[in-house]
């Protein structure tokens, strides 16, 4: 067993990752009452699938996960409340960390988030993330309320209590909340505006999981979803789009986008086949550069960007609003360099 000591739990039975050595974190939950009674290593593995059963076996047999500070059988039941413990190796990759901060009041923070950095943890970061930066930054665990994908900049809402959680994400479901994004797709459109009203669901030709589509509003699982697209600026290639938000589906622009013929530029899985994707996620797992995917427009990653945002304010009529400008590898893309639309 690693040497170190669990961190006390938060009232949600979070706990900020602690280095137990230079090259190891501890991470800790607090088991909730739907696991009381399930063996150690069942729950680790529903739970956290990042690791496997057997996976999960072998760590509990080395020592690197403790229930209550102590050792135990990987087959002991678990009882409500208890804090189980992971010392894990604390190699992340390198991404950039430099979260804007450009409100905070009333429990509402808004960031502007830099392209490259996940919002919150998953089996590959788990420090460097919007919300592991802000923790240390700002002293507390913010909650997201909404999650951009890991290469979109741009605006990004978060909360710091659930009550104001709650209220955000009834906020940003209203018909008040107006969120609009900077997108480059390919190709030139030959249209001003169009509004996009296509269900999403998942692509069911495609073998990877995570990829959605448009599909018939009769479709299991299909979703309502409205995209208003309008032209920014063309080029000779590609168009600048500015998209609005009518709806808030998994990869919605993405997909809209996609439909229309216009995949945004460097995006992994859109636009692409799933064995180009399959490729691309077997490359970064072997370490690979991510250049050797580019889609021979010098994107580095998918060029979408939250622009800007009106919110109601929680427990007030006022409305709050936000822009920032794209960043400066979007604008680099951008027909004209960005400096003005070249309709």
């Amino acid at each position: 067993m690693l040497p170190g000591q669990s961190p006390r739990l938060g009232s949600d039975g979070y706990a900020a990752p602690t280095l137990v050595r230079p090259d190891y974190l501890t991470l800790t939950t607090r088991v909730p009452a739907d696991a009381v009674s399930v063996p150690l290593v069942d729950y680790l593995a529903r739970r956290f699938r990042y690791h496997d059963r057997d996976a999960w076996l072998a760590l509990v047999a080395e020592g690197r996960v403790r229930v209550n500070g102590a050792c135990v059988a990987p087959d002991r039941p678990l009882e409500r409340g208890e804090q189980i413990a992971y010392d894990r190796p604390s190699t992340e990759p390198e991404v950039p960390t430099d979260v804007r901060v450009i409100h905070d009041a009333h429990d509402v923070v808004v960031v502007d988030k830099p392209a490259g950095l996940p919002v919150h943890g998953d089996g590959t970061f788990i420090t460097r993330t919007v919300v592991g930066v802000l923790a240390r930054r700002l002293g507390t665990r913010l909650r997201p309320v909404q999650r951009l994908d890991r290469e979109t900049s741009g605006l990004c809402v978060l909360a710091r209590t659930k009550v104001a959680a709650r209220r955000l994400q009834v906020a940003m479901g209203s018909a008040h909340a107006v969120k609009e994004y900077d997108a480059l797709g390919a190709g030139v459109a030959d249209f001003e505006s169009r509004a996009v009203d296509l269900p999403i669901g998942r692509a069911a030709s495609s073998t990877v999981s995570i990829r959605r589509g448009v599909v018939p509003a009769e479709a299991d699982g299909a979703q309502e979803a409205r995209t208003d697209v309008r032209v920014h600026a063309r080029g000779l290639d590609r168009t600048w789009f500015r998209c609005t938000l009518a709806t808030g589906r998994t990869h919605q622009i993405r997909v809209h986008l996609e439909a229309l013929g216009h995949p945004l530029l460097g995006d992994k899985l859109y636009g692409r086949s799933d064995e180009e994707f399959l490729q691309f996620v077997r490359a970064m797992k072997a370490g690979q550069s991510p250049d050797a995917f580019c889609d021979g427009t010098g994107a580095r990653r998918q060029m979408l960007h939250a622009r800007s945002l009106v919110l109601p304010a929680p427990g007030s009529e006022d409305l709050l609003r936000f822009e920032v400008e794209p960043p400066d590898d979007f604008l680099a893309l951008a027909p004209g360099g960005g400096s003005r639309p070249t309709v």
